[in-house]
């Protein structure tokens, strides 16, 4: 910029008036009182100099006049909407016909949007305290003219991060429709492009998209973008990306929500961190959020107590994703296998057991050799090794005489043999220690 100012005449020279203009409109958005004082000292020392440069500011500031003064109409206006959240969050209306941003080269879709009115997005599973919390934030969110009102700013930016397969997309969608806004959803690695300059160009088309509209950005797999940018293997166009994902992601600010979700919080970007407001861990389901997914899936079928127990013990460790797997392999396996006792009749009534006494366990063993990964390593050892050594790991979780017969498909006698026999090789292998 070359600006040359001198006394008496004020006259001003600005090679580069317009960037000067720009500056002005974002430090009237920012700043408030404070730019508008200066850009008023700065137009009235224009007004003799250059008048035309003078009346563009003069224009700026009658614009920003004009829209503090219809604020007060624009918030009624907003109040008599539906929708709590639409009232404070700025944008056109997405619609199925909006164009969407592409890559220059290939032409792909950088995102696409979901509907809430096109999806029904099932609250995911989660234990008491985060489910709470998360009810909280929309609760936060779908009052924001509230803490408007107060002068609080809300959480608007929120990163969640955990394992494969515990919901974190599911989440994100869920918010999305509790808030009855679309979600702008997009894979981050899907952005990525081997042309020098066009995945920091994508990013920035993607957020100009996101911030017109009014919606809920999604960035899915986070990480792929956002990693730290000392990582000495990363090459100097991942770090001139992270500058670029920063910036959009400080221009976004109080704008709109958005929503991140990274399976590897490990690899962002310290900076990236202090971009959001709220740090959301989900890990994998417990006892009983197992237990909740599990009879979710199920259904229409039925398991009995015992079998459900024996269920929730088998899946430890895995996630949600995992156990829905599960449930469809095992699904099949019953209607390949027992298809009389598999299938309601008519949705309703069933037979007095999900299957035979066994049958579960055939259909666990099954999965297990066939995708031994989805379990943990004992889990899946007990399952495909030999009946004895998963029926006394059974009996240390405390399982009853009569829960393992039930589960394993053998009668309390057989479970009660089988339990002496291993007793008694293992007081024999306790003797031969001692003995030696």
């Amino acid at each position: 910029m070359l600006l040359c100012i001198y006394h008496p005449h004020w006259c001003i020279v600005m090679e580069y008036f317009d960037i000067v203009l720009n500056l002005a409109r974002i430090a009237l958005g920012a700043e408030g009182p404070r730019a508008i004082q200066q850009i008023e000292r700065l137009r009235d020392a224009l007004v003799k100099s250059d008048a035309d440069q003078a009346g563009k500011l003069s224009r700026l500031l009658s614009r920003e006049s004009r829209q503090q003064t219809m604020a007060p109409l624009a918030m009624e206006e907003m109040r008599a909407m539906s929708d709590a959240t639409r009232r404070q969050l700025p944008g056109e209306t997405l619609s199925v016909s909006t164009p969407m941003p592409s890559d220059r080269e290939t032409g792909t879709p950088l995102a696409r949007i979901i509907f809430p009115s096109s999806t029904n997005s099932l609250e995911p599973v989660l234990n008491p305290t985060l489910r709470a919390a998360i009810h909280d934030l929309l609760d936060e969110w779908k009052h924001l003219d509230q803490l408007a009102r107060l002068g609080a700013k809300p959480n608007k930016r929120c990163i969640i991060y955990g394992p494969p397969g515990v919901g974190k997309t599911k989440l994100a969608r869920f918010l999305a429709q509790q808030l009855n806004l679309p979600c702008v959803e997009v894979r981050l690695d899907g952005l990525m492009s081997s042309f020098l300059g066009t995945t920091a160009r994508n990013i920035g088309a993607l957020f100009d998209f996101a911030n017109r509209y009014r919606c809920v950005l999604f960035l899915d797999e986070f990480d792929a973008v956002a990693k730290a940018r000392d990582d000495v293997q990363e090459i100097g166009e991942i770090k001139r990306v992270v500058n670029t994902l920063l910036q959009s992601l400080d221009a976004r600010n109080g704008i709109g929500i958005t929503i991140a979700a990274t399976n590897h919080e490990h690899l962002l970007d310290a900076a990236v961190w202090r971009r959001f407001d709220l740090r959301i861990e989900l890990p994998a389901p417990n006892a009983e959020g197992r237990e909740s997914l599990l009879k979710t899936f199920l259904s229409p079928l039925r398991s009995t107590a015992p079998e459900m127990r024996f269920l929730v013990w088998a899946t430890e460790g895995m996630s949600g994703a995992d156990i829905e797997l599960l449930v469809e392999g095992g699904k099949r396996f019953l209607v390949l296998h027992n298809p009389s006792r598999s299938v309601a009749d008519n949705g309703t009534r069933r037979s007095h057991k999900s299957a035979r006494e066994g049958l579960i366990l055939e259909a666990l063993r099954r999965q297990a050799t066939l995708n031994s990964r989805m379990f943990t390593a004992d889990r899946a050892k007990l399952l495909t090794g030999p009946i004895d050594s998963l029926n006394r790991a059974l009996a240390d979780a405390k399982f009853s005489q009569v829960e393992r017969g039930i589960v394993l498909g053998l009668s309390q006698s057989a479970v009660s043999r089988r339990g002496r026999r291993i007793e008694a090789g293992s007081m024999g292998t306790a003797g031969v220690i001692n003995h030696g």
